[in-house]
């Protein structure tokens, strides 16, 4: 399976194009998922209730989901909730891929690395 990296380019008020596309991934069979929130400045209560749920579901289906350039008030969110022990978050989105057992570097994975695709949320 190979990892997707979504990345976000909006603001708050667009994050249910961005819940519309996460669907449809895991739907499409998606089961590891990186999501680059670079541009959200902060979250609220529905979009991160929202992660949780998309998180159980990758999990339902053997995946997981990590989040790649959190900003900090999001991340302060995360760790004020006790989620950041259960979203993974990496400074960029070629370690959230690393992590989630995927090769960035290469045209072609290897040594049994996942391939990577880039999915655009709108």
């Amino acid at each position: 399976m190979d990892v997707v990296v979504i990345t976000f380019d909006g603001e708050i008020a667009d994050f249910p194009l961005l819940v519309q596309s996460v669907d449809n991934l895991i739907a499409d069979g998606t089961r590891h998922l990186v999501i680059d929130l670079h541009t959200l400045p902060f979250i609220n209560s529905a979009a991160l209730g929202y992660l949780v749920k998309a998180r159980a579901n990758l999990e339902r289906k053997q995946g997981e989901m990590a989040l790649s350039r959190v900003q900090p008030a999001i991340r302060n969110i995360l760790e004020m909730t006790g989620l950041d022990e259960v979203f993974p978050a990496f400074g960029s989105a070629e370690e959230a891929v690393a992590y989630l057992g995927g090769d960035s570097t290469a045209d072609a994975p290897a040594d049994g690395k996942r391939a990577v695709r880039h999915s655009n949320w709108r």
